[in-house]
């Protein structure tokens, strides 16, 4: 505590907050939307991982702490629904305005959001299901220098894995003495995280070809490489995983979030 009071701006950092969207590289007036709604993702992100890091601590604990784990698990998922609205956003904007801008990001792609990555290797994905260096070019390059290698992000997060476990791996530990109606419950929500990550790449290639039109399938990627904008993203789906999908198919429904529904969260 400090004798000087606390106010509202300072404690949210809004001086900060208003000030993220100076990086624009061009004067065309949607540029500030497209970054602000990319930064949306991002806030998002790093919640829900702080939140995967607690629930899975929970879950070790002795004796585990199921039913909590299970309530945060579904604050995750609220979360992960509403980073996923900024598509709705993104959608509003045209072709026109994009291609005004869309040149000045160089290698700059929404497939080099490390955070992302991260979601999924604590909630499943292996080291040998990472998939960027199949996107050659010099975005991935950049992505994989600063982020790769043995003492890269990904390298660190798949260590604190290989000691706290997965969600995935987690939750196999716990079902066999999780009561029933806690077991169901903890499985609702692992679906509907699984089906919310599952989306998350189809979403973001559907937003792509609605605002870039034709250009979608005939333009080189911002990623940097020879494969089309379409090629770029579809290599991100087909390397998508269901973590959970087995839980889907013997009877765990997914839940519905607390907030209005939107189609991208379906």
């Amino acid at each position: 505590m400090t004798s000087t009071p606390l106010t509202y701006w300072d404690y949210v950092k809004l001086d900060t907050i208003q000030a993220l969207q100076s990086g624009r590289q061009t004067d065309c007036y949607d540029e500030v939307m497209f970054i602000a709604v990319h930064q949306h993702f991002e806030f998002w992100f790093a919640q829900v991982i702080r939140d995967l890091r607690e629930i899975i601590r929970r879950f070790r604990l002795t004796p585990p702490e199921v039913a909590s784990g299970t309530a945060l698990l579904h604050r995750c998922n609220v979360e992960f629904a509403l980073a996923t609205q900024g598509f709705e956003v993104m959608k509003t904007l045209t072709r026109e305005s994009f291609l005004a801008f869309r040149g000045a990001l160089q290698h700059t792609s929404g497939l080099q959001s490390v955070q992302l990555t991260v979601i999924e290797l604590l909630v499943g994905r292996t080291a040998e299901q990472l998939y960027h260096h199949l996107i050659a070019g010099p975005g991935m390059r950049d992505f994989l220098a600063q982020y790769g290698g043995p003492e890269g992000l990904l390298a660190q997060v798949l260590r604190e894995v290989g000691q706290t476990g997965n969600l995935r791996q987690n939750y196999d530990r716990l079902a066999p003495t999780t009561a029933p109606d806690q077991l169901l419950a903890l499985e609702r929500e692992l679906v509907t995280l699984d089906r919310q990550l599952l989306d998350w790449r189809r979403h973001h290639a559907e937003t792509a070809a609605r605002v870039l039109g034709r250009d979608f399938s005939e333009s080189a990627g911002t990623v940097g490489n020879t494969h089309s904008c379409r090629d770029n993203l579809d290599i991100g789906k087909r390397h998508t995983r269901r973590y959970f999908a087995d839980l889907e198919a013997r009877g765990a429904s997914s839940s519905t979030p607390e907030m209005p529904s939107q189609e991208t969260t379906r």
